[in-house]
């Protein structure tokens, strides 16, 4: 069967037809509309989970209300308006029980046409790590709470594992690379990078800041939950049932030192993206060893390549049987935190000198760009030597 492919604008007008005889119009500013128009908007923020969410407007500086100028048939999302480290941010998160990489195409989409100066985009929330316990590199030592960036010489930094072809002499090939983040992310990046040498980050900061504002977040798990609760297992040991891990073997764990203080780590390195949640740590091993990952997560693929974003990911859980969600709410507060100091390294001149996001998007949508983007956002509809890992 040869390849099929699909459209993304048509994705957003079919999900959009219910909507389009109740389009609200245009009229204006409204009752607790943003004082800022649409247009002035530049920094868009996406999110999986509501939780994510959560911990995006905890960090935000100002709220701004509903947007000026309201959505239209085509946009489906509800928005988060505000600022941010000197940014105006717009906010949004994907539908209830919708993961993965087209659901993410289909917000950013929508998005970047009601919020039409958008130039650059953070893709964050929590995603699963990659424990490197057995290097001497203690950078790579992963734990829970700390913070991924997906960030590699030479290439965006997220690879998609389970798309590509067996070769001939039964390695495995991806056949897709992503775009690189925009170079104003880029450069924010490397600038933050150097100060972390000099002193820690500002994430406990951040956090501890968002618990004295919303006091009930900390009733909803956004605190620290305690070094006791991360446990590391070894990679043959399977759950042994329970929603914790009070059952496990702890003879089953594997030792690490201790670290100095309960500070969250920022890892910069290969994220790896797939379709599925991966709960088994013998797959985990062989996607470190073949690309290098330190962390996994769902939705990467649908903004890399129509959106020009950078993926931020505060680790839950280890991608193993013994995943839970005790980590969940703490790991997104870590993740919007770092994203929050990580705009305080943009500078404004480079960002307004960005092409606009809505323009990169048009263009992809275009010849091969969109057959490109549509094989990673669907790739079940690619099948020809689709494989995992």
């Amino acid at each position: 069967m040869g390849k099929r492919f699909l459209n993304v604008n048509s994705v957003v007008e079919t999900r959009n037809d219910t909507r389009r005889k109740n389009a609200i119009p245009s009229t204006g500013p409204g009752i607790g509309s943003s004082p800022y128009g649409n247009e002035e908007y530049t920094i868009g923020w996406v999110s999986a989970l509501p939780i994510e969410m959560a911990a995006a407007k905890g960090m935000l500086d100002e709220e701004h209300g509903d947007p000026q100028t309201p959505p239209q048939e085509t946009d489906q999302n509800t928005y988060l308006l505000g600022a941010l480290s000197g940014f105006k941010v717009v906010i949004a998160c994907l539908p209830k029980d919708e993961v993965g990489a087209s659901s993410a195409a289909v917000v950013a989409t929508g998005m970047l046409f009601t919020f039409p100066n958008i130039r650059v985009g953070i893709m964050v929330g929590i995603g699963a790590g990659i424990p490197h316990y057995d290097d001497d590199d203690e950078t790579r030592d992963i734990r829970l709470g700390d913070v991924v960036i997906g960030s590699d010489r030479g290439s965006s930094g997220v690879i998609v594992y389970d798309f590509g072809k067996r070769l001939p002499n039964g390695s495995f090939e991806n056949i897709y690379a992503l775009d690189r983040p925009p170079r104003t992310l880029r450069t924010a990046l490397a600038k933050m990078e150097a100060e972390h040498q000099t002193r820690e980050n500002k994430i406990c900061q951040y956090i501890n800041s968002m618990l004295d504002k919303y006091p009930y977040m900390r009733k909803k798990g956004f605190a620290y939950p305690g070094s006791s609760y991360d446990q590391l297992f070894e990679e043959t040991y399977r759950h042994a049932g329970g929603r914790s891990c009070a059952a496990c073997d702890p003879t089953q764990q594997i030792h690490r030192e201790g670290r100095f203080d309960t500070s969250p780590e920022i890892h910069y390195g290969i994220v790896a993206t797939g379709s599925a949640v991966v709960k088994h740590a013998p797959t985990r091993a062989q996607i470190k060893q073949r690309h290098g990952a330190i962390c996994l997560e769902m939705e990467a693929a649908g903004l890399i390549n129509n959106f020009p974003c950078i993926v931020i990911r505060g680790i839950s859980d280890y991608a193993d049987s013994h995943k839970n969600d005790q980590w969940h709410s703490y790991a997104a507060a870590a993740a919007a935190a770092c994203a929050k100091e990580l705009l305080e390294f943009v500078q404004p001149t480079a960002l307004d000198a960005e092409r606009k996001a809505k323009d990169v998007l048009q263009i992809l949508n275009k010849g091969k760009s969109r057959r490109f983007n549509i094989i990673l956002l669907f790739p079940s509809l690619h099948t020809n030597n689709n494989e995992s890992v």
